[in-house]
This record gives C-alpha cells, sequence and structure tokens, in this order.
C-alpha cells in the first residue's frame, strides 16, 4: 500500500538479478489477467517494454507491458507477483510431501474440456495404499481435496488427483529482463529523471510498442528489420 504522503514505496522484489550467482535461470510461468491461469513463457524487451510469450501459442496472444502501464506500487507489485519458477509435476513418489495447507498449481475441473492450471491450497488427503504398474512404478491413488485460489471454482473444494497437480517451486531466481521491467517501471513510479537524451531511434522503438498492441507481432523477427 502506498505510504500516508502519497508518494509510491520502492518496489523491493523478491527476485534474484545477480548474474554471477544465477548461471541457470529457470523456466518461468505467468499468471494471466485474461483468465488468470497460469502458463509457461518466455520474455523479450523491446524497448522499455516487456513482451510475455506464451509456450504452445501463436504470436497473437503475446501480452505486451509498458512501465507506463501502472499507476501505483499495488499495480506493479501485483504484476511482479504473476511470475514465477515453473511449477513442477508431482510425482507418485511424492505423494507423503503433501498435507493440509501445501500450496499447489494444479488443473481445474472445466465443463469446455479446458486443461488450465490454477493455485490452490490442501485442505486434506484421502490416503490410499499405493499400488504399482506393469513396470514396477509405485501408483498413488490418493485423493487430493483443493481450495481453489483462482479459476472457475474460485473459494470451493473439489477432489484432484496426483496427475492434477503441480508442486510451486520455492526458487526466487528470475530472468534478468523481468527484473531490468520492474526496476525501470519502479524507477517510473518514483519519478526518477532519466540519464541522458533520448536518442532518436529509441523514440521510434516507443512509437512501436504502442503500434503493436492491436497487431500480431512475430517476436522471431530480427530487430534490424523492425
Amino acid at each position: 500500500m502506498s505510504d500516508e504522503s502519497g508518494s509510491p514505496p520502492m518496489i523491493i522484489a523478491d527476485f534474484s538479478d545477480d548474474d554471477a550467482a544465477n548461471e541457470n535461470w529457470p523456466e518461468i510461468e505467468f499468471r494471466s489477467p485474461e483468465d488468470e491461469a497460469w502458463y509457461g513463457v518466455d520474455v523479450w524487451e523491446l524497448c522499455d517494454s516487456l513482451v510475455v510469450t506464451f509456450n504452445g501459442f501463436s504470436c497473437e496472444y503475446d501480452e505486451v507491458y509498458s512501465p507506463e502501464d501502472f499507476k501505483n506500487s499495488d499495480e506493479l507489485k501485483e504484476f511482479e507477483e504473476r511470475f514465477r519458477a515453473c511449477s513442477v509435476q508431482m510425482q507418485d513418489t511424492e505423494c507423503a510431501t503433501l498435507s493440509q495447507g501445501t500450496k499447489v498449481c494444479a488443473t481445474c475441473p472445466s465443463v469446455a474440456g479446458e486443461v488450465k492450471f490454477y493455485d490452490g491450497v490442501v485442505v486434506n488427503v484421502v490416503r490410499e495404499k499405493h499400488g504399482v504398474d506393469e513396470e514396477g512404478n509405485e501408483v498413488c491413488g490418493c485423493d487430493y481435496r483443493l481450495y481453489w485460489n483462482q479459476g472457475p471454482f474460485v473459494n470451493e473444494v473439489t477432489s484432484a488427483k496426483v496427475g492434477d497437480i503441480c508442486l510451486v517451486q520455492e526458487d526466487k531466481r528470475m530472468k534478468p529482463k523481468v527484473v531490468a521491467f520492474l526496476k525501470e517501471a519502479a524507477r517510473q513510479l518514483l519519478g526518477e529523471a532519466h540519464q541522458g537524451e533520448e536518442t532518436e531511434w529509441q523514440k521510434i522503438l516507443k512509437k512501436v510498442t504502442c503500434a503493436i498492441r492491436n497487431h500480431n507481432l512475430d517476436p522471431s523477427v530480427p530487430e534490424n528489420q523492425v
């Protein structure tokens, strides 16, 4: 929340952007404002803007964010929390790691047959004796009762199986492009002056950023062809 003086507080991201400490950046997922579901994504820069590309979707689904999109620190913090390291599919042998209160990312029941992932919390686990498949692998048959934080069943409880559940990672490392964008947006909220004058090329790129909001954009096009 903003302080009583009306000035936005400094945004302090939990993400680490130390290049020396983060040689292998984790894959990331993003909670889209369109449906509040989590998707695997990649990101790239266009001038000061951040382009979010959804894995497995065409470029027409790309989302473009500008530092000017955020009116206050609360909006920027909410956007920051939409990024995280990719959740990992739960394995049958990890059954014992889930208990009441465990946060998960899982597929939510859908009448349309769509497979989308939303955040939920385990409220109860009905334990069943594990079996084995034809190859001798352990098979979990336990029933997990999940309280949904987002999605079509938000604030409701439904059942899930191990194959429906992904484990939320504690890895706070984040790709430098995301960190740099958050820092630039925070800097603009604080009203810090640009260092040096803006070049003509930067002005042109800003115009391009605005133009692509209503047009398809292919991130594979080299910058010198924009």
